[in-house]
Parts: structure tokens; sequence; C-alpha cells
């Protein structure tokens, strides 16, 4: 779930006594791309586990912060009550989390020109503007099957977790944060 890790320079500037990021994702190749192309200065402040995040044996209360964005809308709602599982688990007492994603924003007016990037233009421009990679061949799909952070809201409350869920940008993202009590 790191991806290409674009969210670890603001971690790293916000937190600079940090010790390290853990950046837990199934692709390790993802990873070292990540890092050779976008995070090089970083390099040593991160570091890679390759692992799939509902199957993680990180030991309990290892992270202080768990971050992700834009890797909950993959998973179906029963991955989603794993995964909220995991993160209270490995979770510190005290320590925090966010997780935002791509929703899909039901009840706005503009809804339909959205859809309608997300499931054609999208696509379409990384497949002539970006050598064909094929990262947003599904963000339609997986934006309307996915909906909201509701469901992971939820599965996080039933963890055990303090939990505020937000809406951004008229419901195009979605987002839940909080703590772990100590």
């Amino acid at each position: 779930m790191a991806g290409t890790g674009e969210v670890w320079p603001h971690v790293l500037r916000r937190f600079p006594d940090i010790g390290a990021i853990t950046a837990l994702d199934i692709s390790h190749r993802m990873h070292t791309e990540a890092v050779e192309r976008l995070h090089r200065q970083y390099a040593e402040k991160i570091s890679h586990l390759e692992a799939n995040a509902l199957e993680t044996d990180l030991p309990e209360h290892f992270a202080d912060m768990v971050v992700s964005t834009f890797g909950l809308k993959t998973f179906n709602p029963e991955q989603q009550s794993i995964l909220a599982g995991q993160v209270a688990r490995i979770l510190k007492p005290g320590g925090c989390f966010a997780l935002i994603e791509a929703s899909d924003p039901t009840g706005w007016v503009l809804r339909p020109v959205y859809r309608m990037y997300l499931d054609k233009v999208l696509p379409q421009i990384e497949r002539f503007f970006l050598n064909g990679a094929q990262d947003f061949s599904m963000i339609g799909t997986y934006t309307r099957n996915f909906g909201s952070s509701a469901h992971m809201a939820q599965a996080l409350r039933e963890a055990g977790l303090e939990v505020s869920l937000k809406r951004h940008f008229f419901g195009c993202a979605t987002s839940v944060a909080g703590r772990k009590p100590d």
C-alpha cells in the first residue's frame, strides 16, 4: 500500500526527527523504482517491507503513525475490516493514522463530469502521455465500487480506534484519520 510514496517527503518534513519510514507494499519493484526516481535524497530513511497489508506480521505496537494515500479503493468491505484490525494492532497506544482515497461523489451535481473524467479521460491521458502505464486504467471502476471511506471509518471504530471521517473536494475524495487510545 506504500505505492510510490508521494506522501513520504511531506511526512519527513513535518516530522524531521522521525527515525524511519517503513514502506509496506506487496511490490518491491514499485518501491525500488519510487526511491530511485522520486526519493533518492530520503533513501536512508525509507525501508521497504514486501508484504500484503492484510497479512503483515509486523509486531504489535510497531508504528507511531500509519498513512495511506489512495490505497483503500482496491479493497472490498471485508478486506477493509481486516486492514482496520491490522492498523489497530500495529499502532502504538497514542499512535495516529490518516488514510485518504478517491471516492464517488454521489449527490454532487458535477458527478457525471467527474465520472467521465475517471472512466474515460484519465485512462487515455495515461495511455498517451505516460508510456502506456496502467495505474489509472481501473480507477473509474475502483472508485465506483469503493464509494467512500465510510465503511473503513466504521471498521476502524469497531477495531477500537478513535476515527474522524471527512469529505474533500465535494466528495471526490474521503479520508479517515484518528488515533489509538492510550
